[in-house]
This record gives structure tokens, sequence and C-alpha cells, in this order.
């Protein structure tokens, strides 16, 4: 499925929202190094800097889906993005490298990146560039509002309120055997050459270890417990999951809406619904009706092994609610 558009996006959202989709993937968000087609990148930095030399700075009440990967971030920006004000940008890794230079944290386009970000981190230059990039998008594709989903936003809540005032900040959370497994299947599916889950050669999971395990002494010290043995793959994700759900929790004030992916399956409709209430959208038949047609209310009992992560994934699930 190319810029996550199929029969039935087209169909129930209509041709300009799959349109603006479909010029969100080729022209701005740029190739990440775990899919195919890293040699048209170049075109993208080059229409790009084109936006940022324009300098059109309108960017109004920007809609930000925060939550951490194989959540429903996708799915939930997807329904949005049927709206017929909205356009989506799905994970634009290569714009948020534009805006703040060292926040790549998967190696993707930068070496070096870091997950923190924070309200000192938004300087003149920072905040030009996003409206920059961002007003530039709204006008190529004559959208009024923007979608932007961002697994990484998960830990940089306050860099985003200070960045955009106006803005909607929207997260989804979903169980954590669910959130492991996803992560284990992805891997089997997507890995290849030192690019998985984790990013070039491990980047994203040792960004992680060095940044965001010290500073949340729980995670630290269930990790500890595994001695000098490498994290298995459930212990990592499940790491991720705890960090993810914690920064979430530390957030809370900011957030304008904390979604449950299970509420998300059973009611599709009265969430999207609400959801467009809080994001200060209007009702949107389209929406609503891609919700309830594409949804799964299929809800998986599995289990996952947390591992040394058990004790620490069982006190973040419950004060999270999921």
């Amino acid at each position: 499925m190319i810029a996550q558009i199929d029969r039935e996006y087209v169909t129930t959202a209509g041709l300009p929202p799959a349109l603006r989709r479909l010029a969100a993937y080729v022209f701005f968000e740029g190739r990440p190094a775990v899919v195919r087609g890293q040699w048209f990148n170049p075109v993208v930095r080059a229409n790009l800097d084109l936006g940022m030399r324009l300098g059109i700075r309108e960017v109004d009440r920007p809609v930000f889906v925060v939550g951490i990967g194989r959540s429903g971030t996708t799915h939930l920006s997807r329904l949005l993005s049927a709206h017929r004000d909205v356009a989506w940008l799905n994970e634009p890794k290569l714009i948020w490298n534009m805006v703040q230079r060292g926040e790549d944290v998967s190696g993707f386009y930068a070496p070096r990146g870091r997950f923190r970000l924070g309200a000192q981190d938004v300087t003149p230059e920072v905040r030009a560039r996003a409206e920059s990039l961002f007003g530039y998008f709204l006008s190529v594709v004559r959208s009024r509002r923007l979608v932007d989903k961002y697994p990484e936003m998960t830990y940089r809540v306050p860099f985003l309120r200070a960045l955009f005032p106006d803005c909607k900040i929207v997260a989804i959370v979903r169980r954590p055997d669910d959130f492991v497994n996803s992560v284990l299947a992805w891997n089997e599916r997507n890995a290849h050459g030192g690019q998985d889950w984790w990013g070039v050669n491990d980047s994203k999971w040792d960004h992680m270890r060095a940044e965001l395990v010290p500073a949340d002494p729980a995670v630290e010290a269930a990790l500890g417990a595994a001695g000098e043995r490498s994290p298995s793959p459930g212990e990592k994700a499940a790491t991720e999951w705890s960090l993810g759900m914690r920064s979430l929790l530390a957030s809370n004030d900011e957030i304008d809406e904390i979604v449950r992916y299970e509420d998300l399956a059973r009611h599709p409709g009265k969430t999207i619904e609400g959801l467009l209430e809080t994001c200060e959208l209007e009702p949107s038949p389209e929406a609503l009706t891609l919700a309830r047609r594409s949804t799964s209310s299929r809800l998986r009992d599995e289990r996952a092994d947390f591992g040394v992560l058990h004790d620490v994934v069982g006190r973040t699930r419950e004060a999270i609610g999921v």
C-alpha cells in the first residue's frame, strides 16, 4: 500500500485527500533506510530547501499525533487525514532533521541525535524553519490543517508545545503485550542489513540506552538485573514501551487527549468523533465512515515475555490505564 492509500481510502475519503497524501509521501517525507528509494531523497531535500527560502509561515493549530510506534499512530492519523481540511505527514523525519539538526536517533539522516527536546530548544531559528517547512507543505497541498505523526515526539511534547503554542497534541497508547509482539513481528518482516526497528546498526537502541534509561531509575535498575548479557528483543521492546509511556505520563498536562488503542478498535466512530472535536475540526462523515470501515475490532489476547522489565511494565501499565 503506497503512502497508506488503498481503494477503500479513495472511495471513502475522496480524491483530494488521496492526492494530498500522495504529494506528502513523494515530495515531503523522505525515505528512511528501512525502505527502498533513498536515491530520491536529494529531490525531497531540494523541495524542502525551496520551502525554507519561500518562507510561507502560516500554520494554524497543527495536530501532532504522538505515541510509540506499533501503537496505532499510523491508523489514527490516516483516519484524521480523511477530513477535508487536513493534510497528513507520516513520520517526516527529513523535515524534522532540517528543523532541529541532531534529532535523528535512528541514524537515517544524521549520525547522532537525541530523544529529549524541550522548550529551551525552540530558538527563533528553529521556529522559523518549522513554520516555513510546514507552511510550505500546507500551501502546496492546499490544506488548512496539518496532522503530523512522528513517534519520537513522544519524548518531545514540551518542545512541540513551545514550538506551536496553539497546537493540538494527541497521544495513542496500546497494551504492552500487543506492542512487544507487534515489534517482534515487524522485525521479522522488515529487518535487513543491520537496519531494523532499532535503527541503523542499533542506533535507536543505543541512543535510548545512553540517554533515556539513565534518567529513569526504575528502568535502569531492571536492565541492570540482567547483568552482562544483552537484553533480548522482547526486553528491548518492553524497555521502549515503558520509557514511552512514562514520558507521556510526565507530559500529561500538555497533551490534549490520550486515545487508547482498544477504545479505537471497539468504538471507532465515537472515538474519532470525539477526537475531531478535541482538535477543533468540523464533523467529518468521511473520517467517521473510514473509521468504521477500516478499523479492526479484533483484539488479540497474546502474552509477551518482558523478561527483567516485567515489574516495571506492570506498574507503568497500571499508571497509564491500559
